[in-house]
């Protein structure tokens, strides 16, 4: 289980979105909250003549003034309701490299899962989190959960009544892409607690369509059919595994579901808004909550590189999505100069 959520604020309502499903992980882990505000040192300001401080000194009296406007916020945020009962730790810290200090502080602090919306304010002033989900999901070896804007499947994450969560995996044959399985049923069972969290495992098969004018020649006919049977048979070996392994979550529920589109990335994410969309649809549902992938797989002709993937998915989708990287070792940033306040729960 998790034992401490980082929550990257920026401000913005939007990025504010990511407090609700917070709260709800830590409640039902039992995990604490790290809440990060990033500002950005002054870059250039107007010399008025008649100013009586020095440039410099303006300068840092800007500064600090930021970061006490950015520490009041998170003392605010970390004292509301929805986080009441909650531990809750907040922290400042000034750098134009937000991806990487975030990550600094996530591996000093012993952050096991950074959640964060993909979008905040924008321009020089404020960090876009568009951008920072990018990076981190390049460079963070930390699970990382990803909220867009505000739909039906977001709600359903953070609303207060529990209720089931469907959650789409998808992999790509490779033991590398199964390392999202661990972290998503964590993930999953302590978000629909006490209902029943269901893993649909997807793996999409980039063949092209079959052209109903065009003859294929039976060997390769029958490869293609020989290829999807053996993903099924594999699936299906993945959904056992995890069954047996983990008799503990009786909340959780598995399905397997093979499609075959030559685009990996489209399909991943219509089936994801619309689980009727494809032939060969998702079982035992008509929606999916949240997707999960690795960043990393078997690359080359015979699997999709999960690495482009993710991020065409992560361009794309409306959708929560879940991210584990798989092959980075986790390098300190610059040296940053931050704060630590403990907040009473």
């Amino acid at each position: 289980m998790f034992q401490k959520i980082l929550v990257p604020l920026d401000g913005s309502l939007r990025a504010k979105l990511a407090l609700p499903v917070a709260a709800r992980i830590a409640r039902s882990s039992g995990a604490s909250l790290l809440l990060v505000r990033v500002t950005y040192p002054p870059i250039e300001y107007t010399r008025y003549p008649h100013v009586l401080a020095a440039p410099d000194q303006l300068d840092n009296q800007i500064l600090e003034a930021e970061v006490e406007l950015a520490r009041s916020y998170l003392r605010q945020v970390a004292m509301s309701d929805p986080l009441s009962g909650i531990e809750v730790e907040v922290q400042t810290t000034v750098s134009t490299g937000t991806a990487q200090t975030i990550l600094e502080i996530a591996n000093k602090s012993g952050v096991d899962l950074i959640i964060l919306s993909s979008h905040g304010y924008t321009g020089l002033k404020r960090w876009a989190l568009g951008g920072v989900a990018h990076k981190l999901t390049r460079i963070s070896s930390i699970p990382l959960l990803v909220l867009h804007d505000e739909n039906e499947n977001q709600l359903a994450l953070s609303t207060t009544a529990p209720q089931p969560l469907h959650i789409m995996v998808a992999l790509d044959g490779s033991r590398l892409s199964e390392s999202i399985i661990e972290p998503t049923i964590q993930l999953g069972t302590a978000l629909a607690a006490p209902e029943t969290a269901t893993l649909h495992l997807v793996e999409v098969l980039p063949f092209p369509e079959k052209h109903v004018r065009i003859t294929t020649h039976l060997a390769i006919a029958e490869a293609r059919e020989r290829i999807i049977a053996d993903t099924h048979l594999y699936l299906e070996e993945v959904k056992k595994d995890i069954l047996t392994n983990h008799p503990m979550y009786r909340n959780l529920h598995v399905s397997t579901t093979v499609l075959v589109h030559e685009d990996v990335a489209g399909t991943l994410v219509e089936v994801a808004k619309d689980a009727d969309v494809m032939p060969g649809k998702i079982q035992d549902t008509d929606h999916i909550d949240m997707l999960a992938l690795a960043t990393h797989g078997r690359s080359g002709l015979e699997h999709w590189a999960l690495g482009s993937i993710t991020e065409r998915v992560l361009d794309t989708t409306k959708q929560p999505m879940f991210v584990v990287h798989t092959g980075v070792s986790q390098t300190q940033a610059g040296t940053v100069q931050t704060k630590v306040e403990q907040l009473p729960t």
